[in-house]
């Protein structure tokens, strides 16, 4: 496979390791908003959390920056070729997506933050439920819009 190929590849690779993150995290993460055990997963939630969060990072400050700088090495080797079929387009479009992800920051780091420190009132399962709706919109309104962009460059 040449570079140039493997460059063009890139972007769904890395943007599909994104939105797969996005879906377990919505996976493993929404197993303790179970009312069975609410209690307990308020009580053990911001310690675990402290633990996880620490490992979990390394997807997020390595996969997102692959994409955006892949998307941004496509939209700007070989543009003529890129514009001709059509391509180009799909790679600005995957670019702007994974930026838009960031976008949710703010809201995202103050909710983890309320997780990891047990609140609202020793209630960490309340701040984790607002994290898990405002994940789901993050993912279905970036992370996947950006794959798909980039699925379509690639093929185009």
């Amino acid at each position: 496979m040449s570079v140039l190929k493997l460059l063009r590849i890139f972007p769904v690779i890395s943007s599909t390791v994104n939105l797969m993150w996005a879906l377990d995290e919505y996976a493993f993460l929404g197993s303790w908003m179970n009312p069975a055990y609410r209690a307990q997963a308020d009580a053990l939630l911001p310690p675990w959390f402290k633990t996880w969060g620490a490992k979990g990072t390394w997807v997020l400050i390595t996969g997102f920056p692959m994409s955006l700088s892949a998307g941004l090495a496509n939209a700007f080797i070989h543009r003529a070729t890129l514009q001709a079929s059509g391509a180009l387009k799909w790679y600005w479009l995957g670019v702007g997506f994974t930026v838009a992800h960031f976008f949710y920051g703010p809201t995202a780091l103050r909710l983890l933050k309320a997780i990891r420190d047990g609140e609202p009132d020793g209630k960490p399962t309340q701040s984790m439920g607002q994290w898990l709706r405002m994940h789901a919109t993050r993912t279905a309104t970036t992370d996947l819009p950006a794959f798909i962009c980039f699925t379509i460059a690639a093929l185009g």
